[in-house]
């Protein structure tokens, strides 16, 4: 082979080995998702543990509660129509009608409810996971008006017989009775009054209790139920007065307001939080009083609050491998830049060891996390994956001060990331503005790839990519060339 073809043969691989090396470097990176899926894995593993945990707590302690009441139940008999169809001896069909008593139920809500209270959180461990609890000390109050008249109204004039008024009761659903821990002070009319398990209106309401009205019958009624309930996640209530106030506070900094229906009002400070509903008889559609048996759907509208942990551990861990894919990208782009500037290379197997070391800080993150907290894990994974990869560069590139640009770049990284992961609500601009920041590092630094390719007559492979031989040794123009074969 002549001279020029074997030139010619070792400038094309020197302008291939770049672009090879740079594939070879991203299908690595993308390798390394292989290791982030198996600790996003174990990950989803320990969130599923810890769930099962939270649900055991809550059946010892209590499931989140929904209040639903007081509802007024009362029977009443009217008299009904009834038609018979018979057939005469001659085989003829006939109709006859007759009056029959029937009894049924009327369903009464309140012209005024109000609850007022506060919510006591508290924190119950089993080994190491945690649940946030609640202690709610409630006072329920409520008034009903013209009850003889709002029970006649459900049936007509002539056709009404009677009313069981002795036998009338109030219901009030709780969605687990389990919770409910004193339930002393019911009175009636200021009349007091003993409650009794369940509510009688298993379909409308299937859990909670019943006061008998009994002696404390009347056309207008004051109910007041002081009440300690006990729960977990959310506290909410149903607006089942024509007009329905509720005021709320806790010494809980994180609420969550749920529901169809917003506070009128709220302060939420580092003390804790304070809100007010006001929901009136129009923000649903069903009435004040119907009878027993019509389709009624109380849930309709609901409104409360739930103690919020803002970014629990496991979601903030999710959210971090998440980014682990970029991380590895930066990472190896940083790698890539000190080889450009600095002239030095780095073998693909030292890039695989770096991106394992960089997939493992997620498993440390998580294994500490569970035991002193996410953002003390945090410092001590990054700080731990930091001291790695820059005491292994300042090995094998044999220059402290690249080692302490690398440690720096990866440090910056991880201080980014963080603020990421706590600032909820500018997650995507954050990582976005990490996006454009290397983007434009990298576009600087790479600025002159092209003038060092020129330089360097095509790329010498003996050579760093990149790298000028304007600095190596030069041969003296009096040299004489070695004789050469003839083709």
């Amino acid at each position: 082979m002549a001279h020029s073809d074997v030139d010619a043969v070792r400038g094309l691989l020197g302008r291939l080995r770049r672009p090879a090396r740079l594939l070879a470097v991203g299908g690595l990176a993308l390798v390394l998702l292989i290791p982030l899926e198996m600790v996003e894995s174990v990950v989803r593993e320990r969130y599923h543990t810890h769930q099962t945990v939270v649900a055991d707590i809550a059946g010892a302690w209590s499931a989140d509660q929904l209040l639903a009441g007081p509802i007024l139940v009362v029977g009443y008999t009217e008299r009904v129509e009834v038609r018979d169809e018979y057939v005469t001896p001659t085989g003829e069909k006939r109709t006859s009608s007759r009056w029959d008593s029937r009894q049924r139920r009327a369903v009464v809500l309140p012209d005024r409810l109000e609850i007022a209270g506060s919510l006591t959180p508290e924190e119950r461990r089993r080994g190491i996971y945690r649940v946030q609890v609640y202690t709610a000390d409630l006072t329920i109050s409520g008034s009903y008006s013209g009850l003889a008249e709002a029970v006649a109204a459900l049936s007509e004039p002539d056709r009404l017989e009677s009313v069981d008024w002795p036998g009338a009761i109030i219901a009030f659903g709780v969605s687990d009775p389990r919770g409910l821990v004193s339930v002393d002070g019911f009175e009636l009319n200021g009349l007091p009054v003993q409650p009794r398990p369940g509510t009688t209106l298993g379909e409308l309401v299937p859990r909670g209790f019943h006061l008998p009205v009994g002696e404390a019958l009347a056309d207008d009624l004051e109910l007041r139920m002081p009440l300690v309930l006990r729960g977990s996640d959310s506290l909410r209530f149903l607006p089942v007065g024509a007009t329905t106030t509720t005021a709320l506070g806790s010494g809980w900094p994180h609420p969550s307001f749920v529901g169809d229906v917003l506070p009128a009002s709220r302060e939420i400070g580092d003390a804790g939080f304070s809100a007010e509903w006001t929901i009136p008889l129009l923000n649903r559609s069903y009435p004040q009083a119907w009878t027993e048996g019509r389709q009624v759907d109380l849930h309709e509208v609901e409104a409360g609050v739930r103690l919020f942990e803002p970014v629990a551990l496991y979601d903030l861990v999710t959210r971090a491998v998440k980014y682990g894919l970029l991380f590895i990208a930066l990472t190896f782009l940083t790698l890539g830049l000190v080889e450009q500037v600095a002239g030095v290379r780095m073998s693909i197997v030292q890039f695989l060891l770096i991106g394992i070391a960089l997939a493992l800080f997620f498993l440390i993150l998580v294994a500490l996390a569970e035991h002193i907290g996410f953002s003390t894990a945090y410092v001590m994974a990054a700080v731990a994956v930091v001291v790695i990869n820059s005491v292994y560069c300042a090995a094998i590139l044999g220059r402290s001060s690249i080692a302490v640009v690398v440690g720096a770049v990866l440090a910056a990284i991880y201080g980014v990331l963080y603020t990421i992961l706590k600032a909820e609500d500018y997650a995507l601009l954050g990582g976005t503005a990490l996006l454009v920041v290397a983007l434009v590092v990298t576009m600087f630094f790479t600025r002159r790839v092209h003038l060092a390719g020129h330089e360097t007559g095509g790329g010498d492979p003996a050579q760093p990519d990149g790298v000028s031989t304007q600095n190596q040794p030069r041969r003296s123009p009096s040299a004489k060339p070695t004789a050469s074969s003839p083709g």
